[in-house]
């Protein structure tokens, strides 16, 4: 546990060097003494402060055990129905639907070894997807403290470094740092400023933030907390404690961030589900709105899906569809977005791209599946799609997220209505208030 127990070199010797700190009442009832006190007097109510400050540091070590032990059991409770949910879809599928299922199992096994970990020092430091080193913001007034958490965290981690709260908010915005340590007491921004900001903001909102201070109130503490932040440090620590708390609390959030992916994403294909689309095409749209740059829709429908159900199957239908979604996905580009929106129906946000960009794009994906087969069933099959294509222009100016979708639909409907495999675009006269 993350008890005083297990502390070896705490971050600030000369506090440790002081002992424990008692309640101040008790510390204020037991040293105060006066001159010409007899010594054993001095003694006893030295003994007094001492062991209420002891009783008190007990209690705040069960505590911290009892929290510990109830967040394993959760941890491994969670990793116990994922692995459920992993067997329940384990049937054969494509590589898609096999992909989520690795995904499940990842997750699973990373809670499985967070509930087994959660003692100091018996993982590796979390590494990202990307192989690179965690970003940790360390935001504390006192440059005494900064340079220390630096020091502890160096080796592993990345590190930047803020000197109050306005500017702890300012870099985070900018660098998006994977984890926050924040002081409580700093100038022009106190810690608490700084979550009311953080969760207000969406570019920050998901940023874990570890509380690192020497209040020792509850109150405190626990308000924290309530406004986000997810775990809390009290000064002085040991450096083996700070290590194991920031890399729980990274391994936590990349947990959080996978299992938000999957309930976002539709299983067959591997695509965003109709859910983050809607919430995409708000943010997207609030974007080109603010900065006046073009965003283009298309919608896609798989023709001809019925008879392939018909003659051999719906597993022989969901293959078809995933593989027009894989064709999708090979053509997007890393800020594009892609989703199935239902049965054989497909949508593709374009950012900054015209109408007559997303005209090829869809073309392209439009050929590639007329020019390729997919063996189904022992059957050799073509498919095509249809598509509509619709734009929001720099100065569309208040045309809202519906109507663009609108009129991709009725550009994709038209060209259902004009013999299936080819590409409509609407008209400004195709949008609607």
């Amino acid at each position: 546990m993350k008890g005083v127990e297990n502390s070896e070199r705490a971050l600030r010797p000369e506090a440790a060097l002081a002992g424990p700190t008692a309640p101040a009442s008790n510390v204020e009832e037991g040293l105060a003494l006066t001159e010409g006190q007899p010594a054993a007097e001095v003694v006893k109510r030295l003994r007094v402060a001492f062991q209420a400050a002891l009783a008190q540091l007990d209690e705040s070590n069960r505590l911290l055990k009892e929290r510990d032990a109830r967040h394993e059991e959760l941890l491994a409770g969670a990793s116990a129905e994922l692995k459920d949910v992993a067997r329940l879809l384990g049937h054969p599928g494509g590589r898609a639907h096999d992909g989520i299922v690795r995904r499940i199992c990842r997750i699973s096994d990373d809670l499985e070894r967070m509930a087994r970990g959660a003692r100091p020092g018996e993982q590796a430091p979390a590494r990202l997807a990307s192989g690179k080193r965690p970003r940790v913001l360390v935001a504390d007034d006192e440059p005494d403290a900064r340079e220390l958490l630096t020091e502890a965290l160096a080796e592993d981690y990345e590190i930047l470094a803020a000197a109050d709260g306005q500017e702890a908010v300012d870099r985070a915005r900018a660098e998006r740092p994977d984890v926050v340590l924040l002081d409580l007491n700093m100038p022009r921004l106190d810690g608490f400023g700084v979550l009311d900001q953080f969760r207000a903001d969406p570019s920050t909102s998901d940023i874990p933030v570890i509380l690192v201070t020497a209040r020792s109130d509850d109150a405190g503490k626990v308000r924290a907390l309530d406004e986000g932040a997810v775990d809390y440090l009290q000064k002085p620590f040991s450096e083996r404690e700070l290590r194991a708390r920031v890399d729980r609390t990274l391994r936590l959030a990349r947990t959080q961030r996978s299992l938000r992916e999957l309930a976002q994403t539709d299983p067959l294909t591997g695509l965003a589900n109709l859910r983050a689309f809607r919430v995409r095409l708000d943010d997207e749209v609030k974007r080109a709105r603010r900065y006046r740059t073009a965003l283009t829709c298309v919608m896609a429908d798989l023709d001809e899906l019925k008879p392939i159900n018909d003659e051999l199957g719906h597993a022989a239908g969901d293959r078809a569809i995933a593989h027009v979604a894989s064709v999708i996905r090979e053509e997007l580009r890393e800020t594009d977005f892609g989703a199935r929106c239902g049965g054989d129906e497909f949508v593709v946000l374009l950012p900054h791209t015209a109408g007559e960009e997303g005209r090829v794009f869809a073309e392209r994906v439009c050929a590639r599946l007329g020019q390729g087969e997919i063996v189904i069933g022992g059957r050799r099959l073509s498919l095509g799609a249809s598509f509509g294509v619709a734009c929001r222009s720099p100065d569309a100016g208040e045309a809202t997220a519906e109507s663009l979708v609108h009129a991709a639909d009725g550009a994709l409907y038209a060209a259902k209505r004009n013999g299936r495999g080819r590409v409509v675009v609407a008209g400004p006269a195709d949008f609607r208030a």
